[in-house]
């Protein structure tokens, strides 16, 4: 049987999101009885919980979402574990990888799903660039951005231009770092991001 870990976080009514992005509500339209089926609305960002960017999140009138094939999105992954880092992933702070996906775990994985900490820990330029350098195909990130708030930096522009698959809002508490085959599948919408279901599995099973 396989065992797979899901790393994505759940979405639901009033969970937490990145400051000024949609908030998320579930609407219950008509309710199950009488003859009736259960039927919500749901009202939510593109960019909630785990998710993916595309250019058009950085590029007015770029590409969406489906610019990115299944074969870039789903294969080897390696999570790479960062949790001593207090503030940002540096070039010097990432030890040698082998995988075109590289998913980055760090100290934001043992806070509260619920609450928004505004020093979460993310990536600077020098580490986007190192990514480029090594030919990676995607990088994830256990916070609901890649770029550190209130900085200003280029690592969206950095990454995404080279074509990486930005994956944000991982959640990796209990995750080993190693090996894995990564599973990431977004909606299918055409937009500057999407929600993802995003599940590991050992390379041994």
């Amino acid at each position: 049987m396989t065992n797979f870990i899901d790393i994505s976080r759940p979405i639901y009514s009033g969970m937490v999101v990145y400051p000024n992005n949609p908030e998320v509500n579930f609407m219950q339209v008509q309710k199950a009885g009488e003859g009736k089926n259960a039927l919500t609305r749901i009202e939510l960002g593109t960019h909630t919980g785990t998710h993916i960017d595309s250019p058009a999140h950085i590029h007015d009138g770029a590409e969406g979402v489906s610019v990115y094939e299944m074969n870039q999105l789903n294969g080897e992954a390696e999570v790479v574990d960062l949790s001593q880092l207090e503030s940002v992933i540096t070039d010097s702070d990432m030890p040698k990888t082998e995988t075109e996906r590289v998913l980055f775990k760090t100290r934001n994985s043992a806070g509260d799903q619920d609450e928004f900490d505004d020093n979460f820990v993310a990536l600077d330029d020098s580490a986007a660039q190192e990514c480029v350098k090594r030919g990676v195909k995607l990088v994830g990130l256990d916070a609901l951005s890649i770029r550190k708030r209130g900085t200003v930096n280029k690592v969206h522009e950095i990454l995404i231009d080279a074509g990486i698959v930005v994956l944000e809002g991982l959640w990796l508490a209990g995750v080993e770092a190693g090996g894995y085959e990564l599973v990431c599948m977004p909606l299918k919408i055409d937009s500057d991001g999407a929600p993802v279901r995003a599940v590991l599995k050992k390379m041994d099973d």
